[in-house]
């Protein structure tokens, strides 16, 4: 039964996942609403700060009203923020407010739901099973593309787009919530109190900031970044192999991460995220090569989210995932802000990303420093 219910949270995970398409929506609001590349990376970045930090209360949440009531919540909050957007004319505080905020909390609510109560339901698989559901989350991305830059390239406002966003998606996890099964709660997810080994959880948190920079900057600026070289086609169709890149890239390391050490596969993971997104931004390639650069910058990116919570599942034991893994999440929720913004911000004032493609390449290096240089953590007393 639970092999066949995991689909759920998977399909979940695709419909949140979404918000890696959002550079499909930059290009219309800077030439229609007069969006800078600064305030549409802003509102990406708020989206990932907002979903990682709403991560820190939605495990006591989950342990309230369960996995079904956890859904539910974010579909109705992920309806609201789309559904704001598109009434809002075009403001840039209501967009920040809408997506960045409701769908971000949203976001926060049902990936931490349902990225921990299926590992809790195969312990002995954890880095498999987290690479198969955070696998849903990358392909969100691939959806979206399909539905959102059908109604884009037939000439739809962005802001219609937003509002059959906010009710296809939103009405579809509705639904997911009715189908789950009541009796899968998680009330022992997490225990009331425990003594966090603070130096651990810093230097993970760290790493993952260091880890993501690069990928972030690429999801939130892709299309902008190719605007000028590719067509709208083909730069939907690398928005689409980027996601493809990060599902088989997470499902990979998570198969690897039960073999390997993940200090190996992070260096790896990493070296290559940073070279191509240094690339990508300083030099004009062949369409192909573009596309595999793409490629291996969403592999390199898709490492993070399964080697870090494979680590805390092994370090702490999974039935700690839900309250500790949200600290260390949050260096991805700074990165989120920091990334997209830095390149919007680069972009701005050098019209191209050469600059902000460079600093993605020593935020890389330095993320491999941080947590490849230390000895390998050993298992906590919490786990």
């Amino acid at each position: 039964m639970k092999r066949i219910v995991v689909a759920l949270p998977v399909m979940v995970m695709v419909f949140l996942g979404g918000i890696y398409a959002w550079s499909l929506f930059v290009p219309a609001l800077k030439e229609i609403y007069g969006f800078s590349a600064s305030q549409t990376q802003l509102i990406f970045g708020t989206v990932i700060t907002t979903y990682t930090t709403s991560m820190l209360w939605a495990d006591k949440l989950i342990n309230k009203i369960g996995f079904k009531g956890m859904i539910f919540s974010a579909s109705l909050l992920f309806f609201a923020g789309y559904f704001l957007a598109s009434v809002s004319g075009g403001s840039f505080l209501i967009l920040l407010i809408g997506i960045g905020i409701f769908s971000g909390i949203a976001t926060g609510f049902g990936y931490m739901s349902s990225i921990s109560v299926p590992v809790n339901w195969f312990p002995e698989k954890k880095g498999l099973i987290t690479g198969f559901v955070s696998g849903g989350f990358a392909g969100g991305s691939i959806l979206l593309t399909f539905i959102a830059g059908s109604l884009l390239n037939k000439g739809y406002d962005v802001l219609i787009v937003f509002r059959y966003i906010a009710f296809i998606y939103g009405f579809s996890m509705l639904l997911i919530a009715v189908l789950l099964p009541k009796s899968y709660k998680s009330k022992s997810l997490t225990p009331l109190a425990v003594k966090l080994p603070k130096r651990v959880i810093l230097r993970m948190f760290l790493a993952i900031f260091f880890g993501t920079f690069a990928g972030l900057l690429v999801i939130g600026n892709l299309k902008l970044i190719g605007y000028d070289y590719y067509t709208d086609m083909q730069l939907s169709l690398a928005i689409m192999l980027f996601a493809a890149a990060n599902i088989s890239g997470r499902i990979f390391w998570g198969w690897m991460s039960d073999k390997f050490p993940i200090i190996l596969l992070l260096s790896i993971a990493l070296s290559m995220q940073g070279l191509a997104t240094f690339l990508i931004g300083n030099f004009q390639f062949h369409l192909l090569v573009f596309y595999l650069l793409v490629l291996l910058i969403g592999a390199g990116f898709g490492a993070n989210f399964v080697v870090f919570i494979h680590e805390t599942a092994r370090l702490f034991g999974t039935k700690l995932i839900a309250k500790i893994y949200p600290l260390i999440f949050l260096g991805y929720g700074i990165a989120g802000i920091f990334g997209p913004l830095t390149g919007g911000v680069l972009f701005d004032i050098f019209g191209n990303f050469k600059m902000a493609s460079f600093i993605s390449l020593i935020v890389s290096i330095t993320g491999i420093l941080i947590f490849g240089t230390k000895r390998p953590m050993k298992q906590t007393q919490l786990a």
